[in-house]
């Protein structure tokens, strides 16, 4: 199941528009199956505050560049900012993600694998994917984004 081209465009539009925004809290809910991002930024003296509520998350992977001469994603000193220097939607997934295994013992775990279909980074270095079906952007929502949401098992309230 898909959502309409222009829904998808409107998603693909929104995403590219809000690179370089401030990320005030991120909240990831293993229970709840959701993944919000709250973002601010300043245009002509209005702040704009976004918060993006992934829902129906079926898989996210986290990556952070080695340290270097910078500070870690949970490293950080309390006036540091935090920039989404990139975010996108791919209507049809980003890429797959798989898993290989480094034990001969557990070559089945190589089956997983997710197609996410969202994509931000933070200060240039920390990589988010997240797969959801639904996600709601100040309150306007797009839903079965993967699959008619009846296919999924609900999360826990």
């Amino acid at each position: 199941m898909s959502i309409s081209i222009d829904a998808s465009n409107e998603l693909k539009d929104f995403f590219s528009a809000i690179e370089y925004y401030t990320i005030i809290d991120l909240d990831i809910n293993y229970w709840k199956e959701s993944v919000i991002l709250k973002l601010i930024s300043v245009h002509e003296e209005d702040f704009i505050k976004i918060t993006t509520h992934f829902q129906q998350v079926l898989s996210y992977y986290i990556y952070q560049e080695p340290e270097y001469e910078n500070y870690r994603l949970n490293d950080f000193a309390e006036e540091d900012n935090f920039l989404l220097t990139e975010s996108s939607y791919f209507p049809r997934g980003f890429g797959k993600i798989t898993i290989k295994s480094v034990d001969k013992e557990w070559k089945e775990i190589e089956e997983l694998s997710s197609t996410t279909n969202f994509y931000f980074q933070v200060n240039n270095k920390d990589y988010f994917f997240i797969e959801a079906n639904s996600v709601r952007i100040n309150g306007k929502e797009y839903k079965n984004l993967i699959v008619d949401e009846s296919e999924l098992k609900k999360p826990i309230e």
